[in-house]
């Protein structure tokens, strides 16, 4: 079962392990599902109402969350590396 970072309007916001870089959360929204990059708030994969993506966005947006996430990922995912976070570049270790 993945960690439920948030529960919110009806979406499930979560984190997995054994994932892939860039950071990313799945956010659940009914029988919907979107992988939704951390560092931009864009939509990875997958696709969830217009008008929900905006709450995410808002989420994202509170004070030091952003980093909180990045620091969860990757102690779930201690397989991942991150090297430079001013050019973003990541390496597979």
């Amino acid at each position: 079962m993945a960690p439920i970072l948030e529960s919110l309007y009806g979406l499930r916001i979560e984190i997995y392990s054994r994932e892939h870089l860039p950071v990313h959360i799945h956010v659940k929204y009914g029988e919907k599902e979107a992988l939704i990059d951390v560092g931009s708030s864009k939509i990875l994969r997958g696709n969830i109402p217009r008008r929900k993506l905006k709450i995410v966005e808002v989420w994202l947006n509170n004070e030091g969350r952003r980093a909180l996430i990045e620091k969860n990922f990757y102690e779930l995912n201690p397989h991942l590396k991150f090297n430079n976070t001013t050019t973003g570049e990541n390496e597979k270790t």
